[in-house]
């Protein structure tokens, strides 16, 4: 058993699986971003397969069940192209939309598995000798049935290089600074998993350093997982919601923070009292909202929230009870509304008026502006 490389994969499972997890509960939760969300989801789970993969030989399990021997290894080739999925969603392209993107993307994959079949129609007695052999003595010793070590791991890299290089040849989706400073990073990403990797290759073949890549795959699971993590809004100190039952002068002389701030274990409220601060809460929300906020792209419940001074258990409760709707059906009402104005008064085009009006993709534009309209921003610009 190698130690080293089992304690190094087991933190990258770990660091993967947290980001599995956080993926599968935005996919769960934001439908609206369901495009985007799925991609992360698809690129974690990679991860956790490659990590499981290290495990596997670490604790040399490849003894006890050889089936697994590089079964994995056609669908890690798509990690990269997984994180080019999920930038070109956030700018509201879905490419595998058609059949012809979704083969000429995985050709790749299709071919490791072409080239993997050879090795995996071997006896298990022989693919288990093949595989001790080039890990416990020379990496160079396999023999040319699938693709191993330097071979395999220039494929991952070129690819990551080539998403890398075409997403920048693509230019960003907006111009708004948050979303292209969020994409830099990602793409940092890319260019950072492609020169590891060839550092790898290059001190394999030079200097005849034969150390496993996961090495490499901790520390970048791990600056995944801040990136995506740092994203989440953290929860605020909740303020005390439950308000003692006070005389309508009384709370309009103390304002709606002494009121909602004030406490009785003991004593029960009016409902129409609460209803009242309920009110009183979505007022001050819409006023900020009206304002223009729903034009920001990185708006949020919490950050409207902690801008009218409300928790936002308090105004998830006002907008649900006073809009009768969640929080981003009632915001993009606004947008939709902001965006129809500007389709009727002006010629701007509709990309450019899907990320003015505060959206931060044109997929979720469109089924927005469907969902409330009953067309498409280009058919509604044709009635009017």
């Amino acid at each position: 058993m190698s130690y080293g490389v089992g304690t190094t994969a087991l933190v990258a499972l770990c660091l993967s699986g947290i980001l599995w997890l956080a993926a599968l509960n935005w996919l769960v939760k934001h439908t609206h971003t369901r495009l985007t969300t799925a991609w992360l989801v698809g690129l974690a789970s990679l991860v956790v397969l490659q990590s499981l993969e290290y495990l596997y030989h670490a604790n040399d399990l490849h003894y006890r069940w050889p089936f697994f021997l590089k079964l994995v290894d056609p669908l890690v080739i798509l990690m990269p192209f997984c994180l080019y999925g999920y930038i070109q969603a956030l700018s509201g392209k879905n490419i595998i939309a058609r059949k012809l993107d979704l083969l000429k993307h995985c050709f790749p994959a299709i071919v490791v598995a072409l080239l993997d079949v050879t090795y995996w129609s071997l006896p298990s007695a022989e693919k288990i000798e093949m595989i001790a052999l080039v890990i416990y003595e020379n990496e160079t010793l396999w023999r040319s049935y699938a693709p191993y070590g330097n071979v395999y791991l220039a494929i991952i890299a070129a690819l990551s290089l080539f998403y890398w290089w075409y997403q920048r040849r693509l230019g960003y989706p907006s111009r708004k600074g948050k979303l292209n400073q969020w994409i830099d990073q990602l793409q940092m990403v890319q260019l950072a998993v492609a020169v590891l990797l060839f550092i790898r290759i290059f001190a394999s073949e030079v200097f005849g350093w034969y150390f496993s890549a996961v090495f490499f795959m901790a520390p970048v699971s791990a600056y995944l997982v801040y990136l995506f993590l740092s994203q989440s809004q953290l929860p605020q100190a909740a303020k005390k919601t439950i308000i003692k039952s006070l005389p309508d002068s009384e709370t309009e002389d103390e304002g709606i923070d002494d009121a909602l701030v004030k406490m009785s274990l003991t004593e029960p409220h009016e409902p129409t009292q609460t209803d009242d601060v309920r009110w009183q809460c979505f007022e001050r929300l819409k006023v900020l909202i009206e304002e223009g906020a729903y034009r920001e792209n990185e708006i949020s419940l919490t950050v409207l929230s902690q801008r009218c001074e409300l928790t936002t258990h308090q105004a998830s409760e006002a907008i649900n009870y006073c809009a009768q709707c969640n929080f981003y059906e009632w915001i993009n009402s606004f947008r939709v509304e902001a965006a129809k104005q500007a389709l009727r008064d002006t010629s701007e085009p509709v990309g450019k008026i899907c990320y003015e009006v505060g959206f931060n993709s044109k997929s979720t534009f469109n089924t927005a502006f469907r969902k409330r309209v009953g067309c498409t921003p280009t058919q509604y610009r044709k009635k009017s």
